[in-house]
């Protein structure tokens, strides 16, 4: 399921799940279960993070290789 999300998803079912695990009379079997999606959607997030910097440095880097060409 939470491979499905895109980043904002994934984040806003993350704050979601934190708000519920902030609850005292949450129960510790659900607790338990939101904090394995919990963990999964951290792992999600991280990784559309990594991804999307890797493009960014990537685009950064030709463009950087566009404008020292046309200065020559």
């Amino acid at each position: 399921m939470t491979k499905d999300l895109n980043f904002t998803q994934a984040l806003k079912r993350l704050e979601e799940i934190v708000e519920r695990l902030e609850d005292p009379n949450l129960d510790l079997e659900v607790g338990l279960k939101l904090l394995e999606e919990g963990v999964s959607l951290h792992k999600l997030c991280k990784s559309k993070l990594q991804q999307a910097n890797t493009k960014i440095t990537t685009i950064l880097k030709e463009d950087n290789g566009n404008t020292a060409e046309s200065s020559n």
